[in-house]
């Protein structure tokens, strides 16, 4: 099994955070959502697996790259 990061395509606030730590999770399931000139933005998982690690908080301001969700692919 591969680890696959999840990273921020964008700049911009952690609005909200829909898995924890542990999670399964489906191919196009939202991870994360993402404020960005006042646009909410998913993060969808690129496959399935299981959340294994959660690298921002709420209200959390990211990069573009950085890195916001592990998955166990």
């Amino acid at each position: 099994m591969a680890a696959v990061e999840i990273r921020a395509e964008w700049p911009g606030r952690v609005a909200e955070i829909h898995v924890a730590v542990g999670d399964s999770v489906v191919a196009d399931q939202e991870l994360i959502t993402i404020e960005s000139m006042k646009m909410l933005t998913p993060v969808p998982a690129p496959s399935a697996g299981t959340v294994q690690a959660i690298a921002i908080a709420i209200d959390d301001f990211v990069d573009e790259g950085s890195v916001l969700v592990t998955l166990e692919a």
